[in-house]
């Protein structure tokens, strides 16, 4: 696979790097909360076959990466992730486009089909965050949100250092400590102390905001996660029109059988853009 060729574009204000290859209708996909374009990369080490269905568009948000952000919480919410999105795709010369993403990024592509659904062709919604209000989240989802606030705190108060070691010490069935605190080291200080509170006191849409969605949507997700909970994904089954959702039994699957993540994406998309 050649290397990706990044490129850096203002959007909104602010210098986004994004990475754009393949053929056909324009795709922007998001990352994940303290994520960037190599977290796209990593996961989905097969992006080949992405790029013989979609110019895909991959980018750091706001804050994360290598890309530019504010230094203020209220500049992180579900509407500007949403309208960076949107923008992008302007920038890129497409009026209307596929959205998606992982957990931020799909919360972010949700934004923009409802609140500027003509912009939007399809929805693809990989491992949807805690959507919804707080009262119908599980233990485990209030658990995982703990955390993330928890090392925005420590990061905030204490530097980076210290909440490294804070993370490492947590109790955790991800990583070693020393694999957590590296991660945490790894991280923009404006994604930490910023996004994370940011996005935590940024409310999402009422569920029943998404039967205005009018995009076809994919949402995939998987068991055994809190931070990605089901139970978030098959709410947005109950609610938008055109949903097809396909669930895995756990966190790893979708690695380990990467054909059957992207067979769902290229059924998806030869039943919606045919």
């Amino acid at each position: 696979m050649p290397e990706p060729a990044y490129e850096f574009a203002t959007i909104n204000g602010h210098r986004l790097r994004l990475s754009v290859r393949g053929e056909g209708p324009l795709a922007v996909f998001g990352h994940g909360l303290l994520g960037s374009i190599e977290q796209v990369e990593e996961h989905l080490p097969d992006l080949e076959e992405l790029h013989d269905l979609v110019r895909l568009a991959v980018y750091d948000a706001r804050g994360h990466g290598r890309s530019d952000g504010p230094d203020d919480p209220a500049g992180y919410s579900w509407e500007w992730l949403g309208r960076d999105m949107v923008s992008l795709a302007e920038h890129l010369g497409e009026s209307t486009a596929i959205f998606g993403g992982a957990s931020m990024g799909a919360a972010a592509a949700l934004w923009a089909a409802v609140e500027q659904p003509d912009r939007v062709r399809a929805l693809v919604l990989v491992m949807p965050p805690p959507l919804g209000p707080l009262e119908i989240r599980g233990e485990d989802e209030r658990a995982a949100v703990r955390a993330l606030d928890f090392i925005s705190a420590a990061v905030s108060n204490f530097g980076l250092d210290k909440a490294a070691e804070l993370a490492a010490a947590m109790p955790s069935a991800i990583g070693t400590g020393e694999e957590r605190a590296a991660w945490i080291r790894s991280q923009s200080h404006r994604a930490l102390a910023y996004a994370i509170r940011g996005l935590l006191s940024s409310p999402f849409h009422d569920p029943q905001d998404y039967g205005r969605i009018t995009a076809p949507a994919l949402v995939i997700a998987h068991e055994g996660d809190g931070l990605h909970p089901v139970r978030a994904a098959r709410l947005l089954q109950d609610h938008i029109r055109n949903c097809r959702l396909v669930v895995a039994p756990s966190r790893a699957y979708w690695q380990e059988h990467p054909e059957e993540f992207f067979g769902a994406i290229r059924a998806f998309r030869d039943e919606v853009l045919s």
